[in-house]
C-alpha cells in the first residue's frame, strides 16, 4: 500500500504515520525505487496505535506492549486506575467550581486560599508543571559561546597592546597578563550589556543559537544586562582567578546539567534555537581559527616599524630602538662587583645619527671581557638610506664574543619591514627575526633577502670554543684567538 492508501484505511494523517515511524512503532518495507510499501500488518499496527492513543495511553506504554516488555492487560489495568483517579480529581474540581459559582464570587473578590484549602491541592499539579518557561541547559554550548566572546575581547586587547603600545603580546610577562585580564573584564562589563540590551545576544551566543531576554520576552534593560554580566563573571567564572575559576566552572556546569536556576538567571531567560551539532562544531572551529589568525596578525603588526618607505638615518634608528624594545634585546655590560657574573643586560639604543648612546652609569664600550658594539656605516642616496653595514675584528685579545645575532635580526626587521614592497604575509617580522638570528647564532656565513633587501654576513674565527647552545665564543687556553665579522644590508639587489 502507498502512503495515501494507508492514510485512508487507517484514518490517520500522513504526519501521524511519519511520526510513529520516527518513534520506531512502525517499520514499513521499501520498494526498489525507495518508496515505502505498507503491508496489512502495518495497517493493523496503526489501528492498534490509534485505539490505544484514543484511550489516552502514553507512547511509552504502547511501545512497551508492542515489544512484548509488558502485557496489555497489565498496562490497561494500571491505566484504568489512573483514569479512575483522574475522574475523582475532575469531579472534585467540578464541585469546587460549582461552589465558587454558588458563592457569587468574581475574580477581584476571589479568596483563593479558602478554596485551595478545600481542594487540598498539591504545589506540583500537572498544570503548574506545564506553566513554566522551558529551561535551557546545554552547558557545553553555553561554555563555548562564552569562549568565543572572550576570544573576541582578547583580540581587541591584543590589537591595542601590539598595534598601539607596540608591546610584544607573546612575551607573557606578568604585567602584560594582568593588564590584559583587567582590560578584558572591563570590556566585557562595558560591551556585553550593550549588546544584550540592544540585540539580546552576543557573537558567541548568536553562533550557537542562544538568546537572552527578560521573563516577558522583551529585551533586557541595560541595568539588568549589566547585572547579569557581572554575576556571570562572579559566580560563573570566578573573575578568572586561577583554581577558583575551575571550581566555579565545575559548579556552574553541575547546576546547569541538573536544570537548576543559576545565579544570573533570576531576571533573564535563555532561549535556544535548534542547530545540528555537527554544524555547530564546524562553525565554532571556523570562528575560533579565524580569531586565532586575526590575533596572530595583530601580534605581527605590532612588530612593524613605526617609519615606513624611504628611511633617513634618524628614522632607521627610531625603528631599531622600537624593534629592540619589542623583542626585549639586551647586551651584557660589565658592572664592577655585580657578583656572580660581573655583568648585566641592557638594551642597545641608537641616537639619531646611528651612534650607540652612552648608557647611564655604565660603560658604552663594553671594554671588559665582552666584544664591543659595532659602529654602523650608512650609505645614503638623496637622503634615503640604501645600505647599512658594519665590521668588527678581534685578534689576540682575551674577549668573549657574542654572535650579534639579536642586533642583526632587529636591524633587518627595522629595515626590511619598512620597505614599500614589504607585505606582512608570508614573511612575517617574527619569521625574519627568527631566521636571521638562527643563522647568525651559529657563527657562519649566511645570506637573506626579502622585500628587495639583500643581507650578507661573513664570519671568520679561530682559537675560540663555543659555549653551550652557541651563546658565546670564549678564547681557548694557549691559542691565538681571532674573530672577524662583516655585515652588509643593501636595498635594491645583490650586495
Amino acid at each position: 500500500m502507498t502512503i495515501k492508501e494507508i492514510e485512508n484505511l487507517s484514518g490517520m494523517t500522513r504526519a501521524n504515520i511519519r511520526f510513529y515511524e520516527t518513534e520506531g512503532l512502525l517499520c514499513p518495507e521499501r520498494n526498489s525505487n525507495g518508496y515505502r510499501n505498507y503491508s496489512e500488518e502495518d495497517l493493523n499496527t496503526l489501528r492498534k496505535i490509534r485505539l490505544l492513543r484514543t484511550l489516552h495511553l502514553s507512547l511509552e506504554d504502547i511501545r512497551s506492549v508492542s515489544l512484548g516488555r509488558s502485557a496489555l492487560t497489565k498496562v490497561l489495568s494500571s491505566h484504568i486506575l489512573h483514569l479512575s483517579n483522574s475522574m475523582e480529581d475532575l469531579e472534585h474540581c467540578r464541585n469546587i467550581c460549582s461552589q465558587i459559582c454558588a458563592d457569587g464570587t468574581d475574580y477581584h473578590t476571589l479568596e483563593a486560599e479558602h478554596y485551595l484549602s478545600l481542594m487540598n491541592a498539591p504545589s506540583d499539579t500537572p498544570e503548574l508543571k506545564e506553566d513554566t518557561l522551558e529551561k535551557v541547559t546545554a552547558p557545553w554550548r553555553r561554555f563555548f559561546a562564552r569562549s568565543i566572546d572572550f576570544s573576541i575581547l582578547n583580540l581587541v586587547t591584543d590589537c591595542f597592546i601590539a598595534m598601539v603600545l607596540h608591546i610584544n603580546i607573546r612575551s607573557f610577562s606578568t604585567g602584560i597578563l594582568i593588564c590584559d585580564w583587567i582590560a578584558q573584564i572591563l570590556l566585557l562589563l562595558l560591551l556585553e550589556p550593550i549588546l544584550l540590551s540592544l540585540t539580546g545576544t552576543t557573537p558567541g551566543k548568536l553562533l550557537f543559537g542562544l538568546r537572552v531576554t527578560a521573563p516577558d520576552g522583551s529585551r533586557l534593560s541595560w541595568h539588568d544586562a549589566k547585572y547579569r554580566t557581572w554575576t556571570v563573571l562572579r559566580y560563573g567564572y570566578g573573575f578568572s582567578f586561577p583554581i577558583y575559576y575551575l571550581v566555579r566552572l565545575y559548579r556552574s556546569y553541575q547546576s546547569c546539567k541538573n536544570e537548576e536556576m543559576l545565579e544570573w538567571e533570576n531576571d533573564s531567560v535563555l532561549t535556544l534555537k535548534g542547530k545540528s551539532a555537527p554544524l555547530q562544531v564546524v562553525e565554532f572551529l571556523a570562528a575560533d581559527a579565524f580569531l586565532f589568525f586575526l590575533a596572530f596578525l595583530a601580534g605581527q603588526s605590532g612588530a612593524l616599524p613605526v617609519n615606513r618607505g624611504s628611511l633617513t638615518i634618524a628614522e632607521f634608528c627610531e625603528n631599531y630602538n622600537q624593534i629592540q624594545k619589542y623583542y626585549g634585546i639586551s647586551r651584557p655590560v660589565n658592572v664592577p662587583d655585580a657578583a656572580p657574573y660581573n655583568y648585566i643586560g641592557l638594551p642597545m639604543i641608537l641616537d639619531e645619527n646611528g651612534v650607540w648612546q652612552n648608557l647611564p652609569n655604565y660603560s658604552q664600550s663594553f671594554s671588559g671581557n665582552f666584544g664591543e658594539l659595532p659602529a654602523l656605516r650608512f650609505t645614503e642616496t638623496d637622503g634615503s638610506v640604501t645600505k647599512i653595514s658594519f665590521s668588527q675584528t678581534y685578534a689576540d685579545e682575551n674577549r668573549s664574543v657574542t654572535s650579534y645575532g639579536d642586533f642583526i635580526a632587529a636591524a633587518a626587521v627595522s629595515y626590511i619591514c619598512a620597505q614599500d614592497d614589504y607585505f606582512l604575509l608570508p614573511v612575517t617580522p617574527d619569521r625574519i627575526y627568527r631566521e636571521i638570528k638562527e643563522k647568525a647564532d651559529v657563527y657562519n656565513d649566511f645570506t637573506f633577502d626579502a622585500a628587495g633587501v639583500m643581507i650578507e654576513c661573513h664570519v671568520d674565527h679561530s682559537g675560540y670554543t663555543p659555549m653551550e647552545h652557541n651563546s658565546m665564543l670564549v678564547p681557548e687556553y694557549g691559542q691565538e684567538p681571532y674573530y672577524s665579522i662583516e655585515f652588509t644590508m643593501k636595498k635594491g639587489g645583490t650586495v
